[in-house]
């Protein structure tokens, strides 16, 4: 339970941070009824561009990753597979202009303040 807290809690300070950049992300939402324990804090890049963002972070010692398998269907393993693609648009956008950031609970105080604080020296300058 204590784990699941310091998560919520990370990623909750988070979103209030973010709120301050809805012109340059995108911030995740959850479903209605839903309580997500999330393992990270993803930001869909909006009029910045996502390598751009992450070497910035990556140089300033922040860890960054990428969604998972995006559209799944560009990955190797499912090149040549015959599938129905009803839309791509959203998969093919996650693949090329989301990543996430850390919310685990080995994140301090005084992380989540370094990671906000570099935020703003990338984003404000």
């Amino acid at each position: 339970p204590k784990f699941i807290e310091i998560r919520k809690r990370n990623f909750e300070e988070l979103f209030e941070y973010f709120l301050d950049y809805t012109t340059r992300f995108i911030l995740p939402t959850s479903t209605p009824y839903s309580n997500p324990n999330w393992f990270g804090f993803p930001l869909l890049c909006e009029n910045i561009e996502r390598k751009t963002v992450i070497d910035y972070l990556e140089k300033k010692g922040i860890a960054t990753r990428m969604m998972f398998g995006g559209n799944i269907t560009h990955q190797p393993a499912y090149q040549n597979i015959s599938c129905r693609i009803i839309g791509e648009k959203n998969a093919n956008r996650v693949m090329k202009d989301l990543f996430w950031i850390g919310v685990y609970p080995g994140i301090t105080k005084k992380d989540l303040e370094y990671i906000k604080r570099t935020f703003d020296e990338f984003l404000l300058h």
